[in-house]
């Protein structure tokens, strides 16, 4: 299992990601996105195992967002794609009234 590289970034466009775009993964293994304890690793080709992943995903311009980026996940990979990330610059996007802190 690779090291975890937690970055912060902002999303900067408004954008859907399509349902079924991110792969389910396997229950309980790692860095396949299945969650232990719950659901199981079973489902038809093109059906979501774990219930996840089964409608949209919205994210909203201007929102923080952790992601890991040293060993890409699906959810980052697909957003990196669509060129809607950049790097969260800490003086810039922790100002507003809807920041993370101030």
């Amino acid at each position: 299992m690779g090291a975890v590289s937690l970055n912060k970034f902002i999303i900067t466009q408004s954008t859907t990601l399509p349902a079924m775009t991110i792969a389910a993964g396997t229950a309980g293994e790692p860095n396949t996105g299945g969650a232990a304890g719950y659901g199981n690793a079973s489902g038809t080709p093109g059906t979501p195992a774990n219930s996840y992943d089964v409608k949209p995903l919205e994210f909203i311009a201007g929102t923080p967002i952790l992601l890991d980026s040293g060993t890409p996940s699906a959810l980052y990979s697909a957003l990196n794609g669509l060129g809607v990330l950049r790097a969260y610059v800490a003086g810039q996007d922790d100002v507003s009234h809807a920041a993370t802190s101030n």
